[in-house]
Order: structure tokens, then C-alpha cells, then sequence
């Protein structure tokens, strides 16, 4: 008889999302969620549970807002970079020469 292997199994989305939003709850850090409809909503992660974040804009908030994990599409910390696009430099283009094309058919 030959001996299955056993592999440990990858940590699964349920287990990593918990971990995640306690974490931004103990330190108390900042962080921006990016909603579903393109809001964007800042604030504490005051708690989390299986199905909603209750997110508040002081730790002590009277009135936090709930937000359903399914309206969310990313949670990123307040102070992370954001990603800044240069335009590249543009090179002087060459002259452009139109080209025409006969069409082949009669439009109806």
C-alpha cells in the first residue's frame, strides 16, 4: 500500500479576510474601501464579521456606517501610495500621410 501524500492546504479567501479586517482593527489603521457602484468610502474598521464591516471615522464613532462585504471590490490602507501615471515624453512624430481607401461596395 503506498502512502498518500499529504499536502498542507492553501489558506482559503474565509480565512485570509477575517485575518485581514482584525488586523486593520487593532492597529486602527486608516483605510479607503472601494465599493462595487465606484464610491469610496474612508474610515476605521471599527468591527467585521461573516457578512458585514462596520466602518467609522473616529474609534469612538456614535454613528459608523455598515457596509455588506458583497458591495466591496478592494479595502486598501489610507496612507498607501497611489499609483501616479506620467504621460511619457513625446517624440517628434514623422509626417502623417492619409491614406485612402475606395470602398468596394455601394452603401445602402
Amino acid at each position: 500500500m503506498k502512502k498518500k501524500e499529504i499536502r498542507p492546504k492553501p489558506p482559503s479567501r474565509r480565512q485570509l479576510q477575517p485575518q485581514q479586517f482584525a488586523a486593520y482593527h487593532i492597529s486602527q489603521t486608516p483605510v479607503i474601501v472601494h465599493l462595487s457602484n465606484g464610491a469610496r468610502l474612508h474610515g476605521l474598521v471599527l468591527a467585521a464579521d461573516d457578512f458585514m464591516l462596520l466602518l467609522g471615522r473616529r474609534p469612538d464613532d456614535v454613528q459608523p456606517t455598515v457596509v455588506y462585504k458583497h458591495a466591496i471590490c478592494v479595502v486598501t490602507p489610507a496612507d498607501a501610495p497611489e499609483l501616479v501615471r506620467v504621460a511619457p515624453e513625446t517624440m517628434a512624430a514623422p509626417d502623417f500621410v492619409p491614406l485612402f481607401i475606395p470602398r468596394t461596395r455601394k452603401r445602402r
